[in-house]
């Protein structure tokens, strides 16, 4: 047992004495959490810091009011302990099925895809017509899209467009005004969003042909309900989001594509920003490459 598992062993047989620790397996650490699985059946999650704290102390109340309201499965905590500093940990039953991955769309006949889209048009369903207020008491924030992204064009402006060339930089600052410019955007009923729903975290069948949970609610907000495709769009296509949207019962979807397609590229400067922020080479060098590839594909 590698010493941060055992670190964690140590904290789960302090306060809960009942799990009897057979097997501990690293299930990989994140910018915000450590998780591990214990006895091939219990996940237990461990926030890093006071933003995955945060993040997870909201999952702890706003997931429960959930698992009536979505189709899949969706963590149910079990164990909630405090580690030494006061943030919390969680465990629960692992979510059983296996993780799509952000690759895993591309490989599956269309009768399957379908059977996807219609599954996540019902769980997008089910979090907009989520009260909003019951959401805000159970410790989601509000998200003022318009804000964000007017803040994120000026912390590019400053911090990221020193470094790109001219081409790219006038790119950005199109996509950023064809946002602001377009009133029809920036206008929307405010609804509970997963805030993540990439496929990274959806579960399959062992036969993958059905979705069976959803995992990763930390990034939940009160804010657009479009902002819930953006990672459709950049992880499983186009085609695929157009289904989940027509399942949804979404009119002019063009209109909706070229929207999510602008927070797609805006999610693409969040990346180089945080790689410039760490000060990683590595990350920086493929922040400047998605973005090449984002100007390349919206210039077709």
């Amino acid at each position: 047992m590698k010493q941060n598992e055992l670190h964690y062993a140590t904290m789960i047989k302090e306060q809960f004495p009942d799990v009897s620790i057979q097997t501990i397996e690293s299930l990989g650490e994140g910018f915000r959490n450590y998780a591990i699985l214990v006895n091939g059946e219990w996940v237990f999650r461990f926030p890093k810091g006071q933003q995955g704290a945060d993040e997870l102390n909201k999952e702890i109340h706003l997931l429960p009011l959930l698992v009536d309201c979505v189709k899949v499965s969706i963590p149910e905590f079990v164990y909630i302990g405090r580690q030494s500093d006061g943030s919390p940990f969680v465990g629960y039953r692992k979510v059983q099925g296996e993780i799509l991955g952000e690759d895993g769309m591309a490989s599956f006949p269309d009768i399957v895809t379908d059977r996807f889209a219609l599954q996540l048009a019902d769980f997008m369903n089910g979090l907009s017509a989520f009260p909003v207020e019951t959401a805000i008491q159970a410790g989601v924030p509000v998200r003022n899209l318009k804000n964000d992204i007017c803040l994120l064009m000026e912390a590019a402006e400053k911090q990221a467009f020193p470094l790109l060339n001219v081409s790219l930089r006038e790119y950005l600052s199109l996509r950023f005004q064809s946002y602001l410019d377009h009133p029809e955007y920036t206008r929307y009923t405010p609804a509970l969003i997963h805030g993540d729903l990439s496929p990274d975290h959806f579960l399959t069948d062992s036969h993958h042909t059905a979705i069976t949970g959803i995992i990763d609610f930390g990034d939940a907000a009160i804010s657009d309900p479009d902002y819930d495709y953006v990672y459709l769009l950049e992880d499983c296509g186009e085609p695929f989001t157009r289904q989940v949207m027509a399942f949804r019962g979404e009119v002019d979807l063009d209109a909706h594509i070229r929207k999510v397609s602008l927070f797609v590229t805006f999610d693409q400067v969040s990346y180089l920003l945080e790689g410039l922020k760490a000060g990683d080479h590595d990350w920086i060098s493929e922040g400047l490459e998605v973005l090449e590839e984002d100007r390349a594909n919206n210039a077709l």
